[in-house]
């Protein structure tokens, strides 16, 4: 008998072999209308089911900001960015200048904490705080609801590093971790103290994973040194975890980041982590990475969106799947999909060929 989705993925989490991999999609909305389009058919969920992409549902909890603090974030920002199209103030305080046309690519022109260099520096700054997090009281009726129905739930982090560049700036982290370990540590302090505070809500809640996203390495190594991740980084990310699966055995972890992770990967097993998104085939051999670390780590998103997806043929893609399959699904332990997020670039051939490919094998 078929499995649902949960039984599927659990089963893969579990480091056994279900009935076939599971499946997901990162895919932007223009990306996703072409594909209905394609496809012929009228909804997301239509294009799930023809493609048999196994079900993924995240929630998340509310943050009621007092007014006080928002207003205070809203008066740091320089007048000459304000009331001016050409620039967006974004959460936190960040001020981008937006490219007309595009949704994605935007200037970082202004940061709240920028100027920051001693660890009082950041004491004017209203950091979030644990007491503003709120739960629907319907939340976890809602997850046992999708978990009914089939589906692994999930709920996300942001990466303490990235939410650190983002109202600080990244080339100031990285010379933190270098010339300004105190202000570092009291960052990261504050950061990694909100994350678990969110993380443990959300596993008491219910939810079968919690995702950290935010990038830490580049497409040949880390952003920072390994060294310096494990002096600021690695004790802190084993805490958050181990207070995570305190509050639910049963949760699972998984770190999204890009690039070359392999340094710090036997770190993370250590810190407890389960599933790494993406093992991206330009940086980490899938292969080589399931020999050395398959039987701890969960490989989640494979299929390379730099060159099979994007340049490739629909039997380049199939046999890329093949591939994969063949060497890294023994035992369970591998989930695929695309390394990143599908655009409307890729030809919409290859995706549905990625997909089939998994049926097919």
């Amino acid at each position: 008998m078929a499995m649902t989705s949960r039984e599927r993925i659990l089963t893969c989490f579990e480091h056994r072999s279900p009935d076939r991999v599971p499946t997901f999609i990162w895919i932007n909305r223009d990306a996703m209308d072409g594909l209905l389009a394609h496809l012929g058919l009228n909804s997301d969920r239509e294009a799930h089911e023809r493609l048999r992409i196994d079900r993924w549902e995240s929630v998340g909890l509310q943050v009621r900001w007092p007014d006080e603090c928002q207003a205070l974030i809203d008066s740091l920002v320089p007048d000459e960015y304000r009331d001016d199209e050409q620039y967006r103030v974004m959460s936190g305080g960040r001020v981008v200048r937006v490219h007309p046309g595009s949704d994605y690519l935007e200037d970082v022109v202004w940061l709240p904490l920028a100027e920051a260099e001693r660890p009082e520096d950041l004491d004017f700054y209203p950091f979030p705080r644990e007491e503003w997090i709120t739960v629907p009281e319907d939340l976890p009726d809602r997850i046992q609801a999708l978990k009914d129905e089939g589906a692994v739930v999930i709920g996300e982090l942001t990466q303490p590093f990235k939410a650190a560049w983002l109202v600080r700036g990244m080339d100031n982290v990285l010379m933190d971790y270098a010339i300004r370990p105190g202000l570092l540590d009291r960052l990261y302090d504050i950061l990694y103290g909100w994350a678990r505070a969110v993380g443990v809500r959300l596993v008491e809640a219910g939810v079968d994973m919690v995702q950290i996203t935010g990038d830490l390495a580049m497409q040949n190594s880390m952003i920072m040194s390994p060294d310096a991740w494990r002096r600021f980084d690695k004790g802190r990310l084993k805490a958050l975890i181990s207070g995570l699966k305190a509050a639910n055995p049963a949760a699972y972890v998984m770190m999204h980041t890009d690039g070359d992770s392999r340094a710090i990967v036997p770190d993370l097993i250590e810190c407890g982590l389960d599933v790494l998104n993406p093992i991206q085939p330009e940086c980490m051999d899938p292969a080589e990475f399931k020999r050395d670390h398959g039987d701890r780590l969960v490989m989640h998103g494979c299929v390379s969106l730099q060159k099979t997806l994007p340049f490739g043929t629909p039997e380049d893609v199939r046999a890329e799947i093949r591939h994969l399959i063949e060497h890294c699904s023994m035992g369970g332990g591998l989930c695929l999909g695309p390394s990143n997020v599908i655009f409307k670039e890729i030809p919409l051939e290859n995706v549905v060929a990625m997909y089939d490919a998994v049926g097919e094998c």
